[in-house]
């Protein structure tokens, strides 16, 4: 019965980035900033579900949109890695003046790799599976099963449900190579929750092992990259993030 609240979070150059809060930002509860992965939503399974699990643990969330529909958001064709990275910052910054509760970060995928590049203050962090620079340069991924084509400014992946990306943004993601480092000297614990049966686990392994201490690391057997293979696994992602959470709380 936890009813959501939409906030628009004002950025420097005159857009916003959508939220969506489930509890309250003004009292002592800890609060997870939720970041999705390239090209997702807050909206999409894991962030809602993951949202009401948190809540359902006493653990306020506050779900991100990198882009929205609407001229007071921004387009994905607009954004990089660098624009990511500084839209996640303010809404760190943002969070931090109103909540007397610690702040968390929870990112996804891309919205892994993008707490991981901040330079956020945050008590601390959960990565499920996040993208790593050297997965751009894997054979595993095969081009004939991720086919794309370029439609100007756009690249769409045409295999399966397809996916797709700006030109600029994939242009730089190839060039990070092995950006192992980012995850050391963070000053907050972190944990990583990885995908057993995915591609990204081993890359994500390098983060561990240069992050500092407390650190932890978790691999779910039988999960690939969206967690979505059972309920099990779906809920043990849930479980371990939270566990965290009240862990440093």
């Amino acid at each position: 019965n936890t009813t959501e609240l939409d906030i628009d979070i004002p950025l420097m150059d005159g857009h916003k980035v959508h939220a969506k809060l489930r509890g309250r930002l003004d009292d002592k509860n800890p609060i997870v900033i939720m970041m999705h992965g390239r090209p997702g939503t807050g909206n999409e399974l894991l962030q809602y579900l993951g949202a009401r699990y948190l809540s359902q643990q006493g653990i306020t969330t506050l779900r991100l949109w990198m882009y929205d529909y609407g001229q007071s958001y921004r387009s994905i064709i607009n954004c990089s890695l660098d624009t990511h990275i500084s839209d996640f910052e303010t809404a760190v910054d943002y969070v931090s003046s109103k909540s007397q509760g610690k702040v968390f970060a929870l990112g996804h995928s891309y919205g892994g790799l993008t707490i991981l590049g901040s330079k956020a203050r945050l008590d601390g962090a959960v990565l499920w599976d996040p993208t790593h620079g050297m997965a751009w340069h894997d054979s595993n991924f095969d081009s004939l099963d991720y086919p794309e084509k370029t439609y100007d400014n756009l690249v769409v992946g045409l295999g399966g449900s397809g996916y797709l990306y700006p030109v600029r943004q994939g242009e730089q993601d190839k060039l990070l190579g092995d950006n192992t480092s980012w995850a050391a000297n963070k000053g907050y614990p972190t944990k990583y929750i990885l995908a057993a049966a995915g591609p990204l686990a081993r890359y994500a392994k390098k983060y561990f092992e240069v992050a500092d201490d407390p650190k932890e690391l978790v691999e779910i057997t039988g999960a690939h990259h969206q967690f979505e293979d059972s309920d099990a696994i779906t809920e043990q992602l849930f479980a371990e993030t939270a566990e965290f959470i009240k862990k440093y709380n």
